[in-house]
């Protein structure tokens, strides 16, 4: 997690400094509806007391979740402040806990982003909202939040993205929500804050 913070200065000055060649025909042409590829995001998490509660678990985890992007749109509200696209996001991967080697296992299909494109950098900021499903163990840790091996998962975040010649560097946030919507109890839930660090190909 250090590194991560430690990292995050010398990430904003290279963005900073990449003022991108192309002209908006090629953003148009990179972005174009239809096109699809894929990425992953690799960081790390923890818990947050949201909202505020005694006695509430503490966890820490690697994450590791491969993913697949389709434009949707294409460049839109060209010229304007908020000239970008929407893409379909799908991910699943894996989660594993600093606690005993306790996993979560996630897949979410239910996801889109909106990319902030302008033709005279190199870099966007993003935003993300999805939803999806998992199995994990984390309820024997978590004995307070978590009532089931089954939990739903929301995603709701923001980042910044580089664009390669061909493919991309992420830093992202985002904040990760895992409960059974009531299926079986207990059911507080856990809410957690996540740094990572994301490439597409």
């Amino acid at each position: 997690m250090k590194i991560v913070l430690r990292a995050l200065p010398w990430f904003a000055v290279f963005l900073m400094f990449s003022v991108a060649t192309a002209g908006a025909e090629t953003l148009s042409e990179r972005f174009k509806k239809g096109n699809s590829d894929f990425g992953g995001q690799l960081g790390w998490g923890w818990t947050a007391d949201i909202p505020p509660g005694p006695n509430r678990t503490d966890l820490g985890f690697l994450f590791f979740f491969p993913n697949w992007q389709h434009n949707l749109t294409g460049v839109i509200g060209k010229s304007s402040w908020y000239q970008g696209a929407w893409f379909y996001h799908m991910e699943a991967g894996v989660a594993l806990s600093d606690r005993n080697e306790k996993f979560l296992v996630g897949w979410s299909p239910l996801m889109a982003q909106y990319k902030f494109l302008n033709s005279r950098r190199r870099w966007a900021p993003n935003v993300m909202l999805g939803a999806g499903f998992s199995m994990t163990n984390w309820k024997d840790e978590a004995t307070r939040e978590l009532g089931s091996e089954f939990q739903f998962l929301l995603h709701i975040g923001a980042g910044l993205e580089y664009f390669k010649k061909k493919g991309a560097y992420s830093i992202n946030y985002r904040l990760f929500h895992v409960s059974n919507a009531g299926i079986q109890f207990p059911n507080i839930g856990l809410n957690a804050h996540m740094i990572t660090m994301g490439m597409r190909f």
